[in-house]
């Protein structure tokens, strides 16, 4: 069963849909086959920004006046969860639903696993910061909630830009890992210089992305043998610093 295919078995199941979204990049993760497909099936659907405590209080509070139906949780932090499960209860007692089965899904590595494990209270899943962990559909309690977990949400026509941006693609897997962190630079810059700066112990003075990220691979000491930076080795490290949520914004 491809990605799609399951994501839409989870939505003939579920009664509830929570479409799990990286608060760092809300546009870039939203799937509009995936909300018509919710809104076909006369299923409910709720908008959950995961990792708002890699959020400045400024982004976070114009990502909040723009989806003002949604709910804003960090299972790290531990915010927002109990708000979020009162709100699929009374989504669900609106349907004359008491026993509500909800499905999970999102791009792999936005956090659905980590907020099925702060639902139920417990570790229930694995959770890990490579993409696929999840690799199957799994079914799991929580107080009066039946949760469906998947593998993610893909379509066939993302890039690897977009793919390795979002988190869905390893960058020990991609064919140009250069330009991911280059887009991760550009996306860092634009929405906190300073703390991107501090982050890697450089002052930025360019516009030329490829150029910084060549700083970052001389301050981390990513050398080869003759001195020269490693590329991919400082590319591969800009992705992963930005997949696990320690590059903030």
């Amino acid at each position: 069963m491809g990605y799609f295919d399951t994501v839409k078995h989870v939505i003939e199941k579920a009664d509830v849909i929570l479409l799990i979204i990286d608060s760092r990049m809300p546009d870039l993760a939203m799937n509009k086959e995936l909300d018509l497909l919710v809104a076909k099936k006369g299923k409910g659907l709720i908008y959950v920004f995961n990792k708002i405590d890699l959020l400045s209080f400024e982004d976070l509070n114009e990502l909040k006046d723009k989806f003002s139906g949604a709910f804003f949780v960090s299972t790290t932090k531990k915010i927002g969860v109990e708000e979020l499960t009162s709100g699929i209860y009374r989504l669900a007692h609106k349907r004359g639903i008491d026993l509500p089965h909800v499905g999970i899904v999102g791009y792999p590595n936005v956090g659905k696993s980590a907020i099925i494990n702060a639902m139920a209270g417990r570790a229930k899943t694995n959770v890990s910061s490579v993409a696929g962990t999840t690799k199957g559909i799994q079914w799991i309690r929580a107080g009066k909630l039946r949760i469906i977990d998947s593998p993610g949400v893909i379509t066939y026509e993302e890039n690897e830009e977009r793919l390795g941006f979002i988190g869905a693609k390893n960058p020990e897997q991609m064919k140009n890992p250069e330009s991911v962190a280059c887009e991760i630079i550009d996306h860092c810059i634009k929405k906190n210089k300073k703390a991107f700066e501090e982050f890697y112990g450089i002052k930025v003075e360019t516009e030329d992305k490829y150029q910084v990220m060549l700083q970052v691979g001389s301050k981390r000491k990513f050398l080869l043998k003759k001195g020269e930076i490693d590329e991919k080795r400082t590319a591969i490290h800009i992705i992963r610093d930005w997949q696990k949520g320690i590059l903030k914004i």
